[in-house]
C-alpha cells in the first residue's frame, strides 16, 4: 500500500482573521449601524411630532371648552374685533362677570382674562380670527346683531425643523342669554 501526500499546498492552521476579513467585518457592521441609527432619528422624529399633535389637539379641545362655555352664558358683548372680545357672563352664583378673550398675535398667545387673572389657553398660535354672526346667521361687525361667534386658529410647534400644524374651526357658539334685535 502505498500512500502520497501532496505537499505543493502546506498545510496551515488559521488563529484568526486576516487583515482583509477584518476590515470587511467592520465595513458590514459600519453600514448596519448608519442604516439603524436613521432609522432611530426618523421615528424619534416622527414619535415627537405625534406627542406635538396631541399636545396641541387638548389645548384647543380645552380652549374651545371654556370659550364655548362662557359664549353660551353670555348675557351682553361689551366689545368685539377680529382678535379679542369682551363679554359679560353669568357665574355659577348667577352673578356677572367680565371676561376678555384676547389674542396677542407677538406672543403667539390667545388668554382669557378674568378681572386680574389672565390664563393663556392657546400656546403656539400663528393667526386666530373671531368671527361674529347676527340672529339670522350672517356675518356682522356690529355689537349690537352679534348673537353667535365662531373661532378660527391655526397652531404650529417646530419639531426637529419640520414644522406641525393644527387647525381650529369651532362650531359657532349661540349666546343664548343675550337678546338682540333682528
Amino acid at each position: 500500500m502505498t500512500t502520497t501526500i501532496d505537499h505543493s499546498r502546506p498545510l496551515r492552521r488559521k488563529k484568526g482573521m486576516t487583515l482583509v476579513e477584518v476590515m470587511i467585518a467592520i465595513t458590514l457592521c459600519g453600514v448596519v449601524l448608519a442604516v439603524s441609527t436613521g432609522s432611530m432619528l426618523f421615528l424619534a422624529k416622527a414619535t415627537k411630532g405625534l406627542g406635538n399633535y396631541q399636545g396641541m389637539n387638548m389645548a384647543s379641545r380645552f380652549a374651545l371648552e371654556d370659550f364655548g362655555s362662557d359664549a353660551r352664558m353670555t348675557k351682553d358683548v361689551n366689545y368685539a374685533n377680529a382678535s379679542s372680545m369682551s363679554l359679560e357672563v353669568y357665574d355659577s352664583s348667577g352673578g356677572l362677570t367680565t371676561v376678555i378673550y384676547r389674542y396677542d398675535s407677538s406672543e403667539g398667545t390667545f388668554s382669557r382674562v378674568i378681572g386680574s387673572t389672565t390664563e393663556v389657553i392657546l400656546e403656539d398660535v400663528e393667526s386666530l380670527s373671531l368671527v361674529y354672526y347676527n340672529l339670522h346667521g350672517n356675518a356682522t361687525t356690529t355689537e349690537l346683531e352679534i348673537k353667535e361667534v365662531q373661532l378660527q386658529a391655526e397652531m404650529r410647534r417646530n419639531v426637529l425643523s419640520i414644522k406641525n400644524t393644527n387647525e381650529i374651526i369651532s362650531a359657532r357658539f349661540m349666546m343664548r342669554n343675550r337678546s338682540v334685535s333682528s
